[in-house]
């Protein structure tokens, strides 16, 4: 019996020592597996550890690794907070699991793990460098930028990725100076690497950025056309005896100056002159014009909206006759026709993610000079409110529809010109070519505006042939084509058609006008 006792002892004893054994090989078969980059067998074998082995640190801290490796961040997340937490810790587990943290967007549970491996000094160069990432995500670009330069700074090995961060970091805050600079600095670290391509297509982007967000912007712009309508001769023959050759070409020109500085913090700033001539082959004497405006807009942008003060000044030169009846051989110069001021506060918001409403409350003044006033009751100089509502929507890359409703009040010396106006605008453009195509022969883009005014006049007034109240109903259309056959400039193709229906034959016409010309832009 002591013989058997003494037995089944043995192979106790051994049976126990074979376990013992089996779980030490299997944890560092698991650990082999994982160095291996045998990642899912890895993951199958430190598993079976887990579940005999709950308190070892080890094996929790390498099955988080091994999830990691495989992009399951949820997982992985669970065993490394097991490898922080057991005993004895794995320092290094702290870093990882900021890392997984940092992935899973869970940021204010990465930001606690940093402030422990801060305070116990572990892997201080790439806590640093979690540290910017964290904060990046959060927009707090500046404090980022903090972080990358100290990962830089303790760890030489970390340059370029540091600075291409910073560099991400810097076109974020639309300090694309300093971007490009860093970001070039991170490409000759190491032309070749994969994080000096991607540096490079920013590089790329910013010196996109940089020509679309020049502060001083050069726009000119030159058609030319035949208008079936000039002088907006009436559809009624009765009352346009008198009125002929009203069919001829005209050329418009127009150069654009606009100050647009990128400010520090949110404020917002613009400025705009623009000179506007057209010329026509008939009627000079009436119809050519020189138009000067400028325009500010300071602003304050709060996060979710931007509030604006929008004033402009405009004045209008006209080649006019003082004769009530030209002679057809008048040649005058330009006199001073219109002064036109503007003021009001405007106010954007993105109403989704891909679309911004934008509304404007403001107060118009316009006073007219050189008027061939035959009545007072003629006179258009007139002040009054000016609102509207438009909305953007982008709704696919490089297109939108904009849709505006505008509101006008006009309140005019000469009863005969006091008004209320209600104009609805769409606009749409579209691209025409496929994307291959448009990079290879640059970018064809489709344009389509149509409007409808609805003008109704205040008092009865005697026109000569009729004595009414006045309602014009205004409809213009327009369809374009703009093919930017260089980066700079685009030429352009456009048809207009312009109907006027009013209870006022003088003032009911048709006109179609037909356009082409180029636009340069710098």
């Amino acid at each position: 019996m002591k013989k058997m006792a003494f037995l089944s002892l043995c192979l106790l004893l051994l049976f126990t020592a074979a376990a013992l054994a089996g779980t030490d090989v299997t944890l560092q078969e698991g650990i082999r597996q994982y160095q291996q980059e045998n990642y899912e067998e890895a993951i199958v074998i430190l598993t079976q550890v887990r579940a005999q082995e709950p308190e070892s640190s080890q094996a929790a801290f390498f099955l988080g690794m091994a999830y990691k490796q495989t992009m399951d961040y949820k997982n992985a997340a669970i065993h490394l907070q097991d490898a922080v937490r057991l005993r004895p810790p794995i320092k290094e587990a702290l870093v990882e699991l900021t890392d997984t943290l940092y992935q899973l967007n869970r940021l204010d549970e990465a930001k606690q793990c940093v402030a422990l491996a801060e305070k116990a000094a572990i892997a201080p160069a790439r806590t640093a460098f979690l540290k910017g990432l964290i904060l990046a995500k959060e927009n707090n670009n500046p404090e980022a930028i903090k972080a990358f330069e100290k990962a830089r700074e303790l760890e030489p090995g970390l340059g370029q990725a540091a600075e291409f961060q910073i560099g991400v970091c810097y076109m974020k805050e639309r300090k694309l100076d300093k971007a490009k600079a860093i970001l070039q600095a991170a490409i000759t670290r190491d032309p070749l690497s994969d994080l000096s391509t991607y540096a490079r297509q920013y590089v790329n982007l910013v010196e996109e950025q940089q020509y679309l967000t020049r502060p001083l912007r050069l726009t000119v712009g030159v058609m030319a056309g035949y208008d079936t309508n000039l002088v907006s001769q009436p559809l009624e023959a009765a009352v346009a005896a008198d009125i002929t050759d009203e069919k001829g070409n005209f050329l418009s020109s127009t150069v654009r100056l606009d100050y647009i500085p990128q400010l520090e913090g949110n404020w917002l700033f613009n400025a705009q002159y623009s000179l506007a001539s057209t010329v026509n082959s008939k009627h000079t004497h009436s119809h050519d014009s020189l138009a000067n405006s400028f325009s500010i807009s300071p602003g304050y942008n709060f996060g979710r909206y931007a509030l604006n003060l929008n004033a402009s000044y405009t004045n209008v030169l006209l080649r006019n006759d003082p004769d009530l009846v030209p002679d057809p051989d008048s040649s005058p110069g330009y006199k001073h026709y219109l002064d036109y001021i503007s003021v009001g506060p405007a106010l954007k918001f993105f109403a989704t993610p891909n679309s911004i409403v934008e509304i404007f409350a403001g107060y118009d003044v316009k006073n007219y000079f050189n008027q061939k006033i035959t009545t007072p009751d003629a006179v258009r100089d007139n002040a009054g409110l000016r609102q509207y509502l438009s909305w953007i929507w982008l709704f696919k890359p490089e297109s939108f529809l904009n849709l505006r409703y505008e509101f006008t009040r006009e309140n005019a010396d000469g009863i005969q010109w006091s008004n209320e106006g209600h104009r609805l605008t769409a606009n749409v453009s579209l691209p025409v070519l496929p994307e291959e195509q448009a990079k290879r022969h640059g970018p064809v883009t489709l344009q389509l505006t149509g409007s409808a005014f609805f003008q109704n006049f205040d008092n009865l007034i005697n026109y000569g042939i009729v004595t009414e109240t006045r309602r014009d109903k205004v409809y213009a259309g327009s369809i374009g084509l703009a093919w930017q056959f260089w980066k700079y400039a685009s030429l352009i193709a456009q048809y207009t058609r312009t109907q006027n229906d009013s209870n006022v034959a003088i003032f009911e016409y048709n006109r179609n006008q037909y356009a082409g010309g180029f636009e340069f832009r710098y």
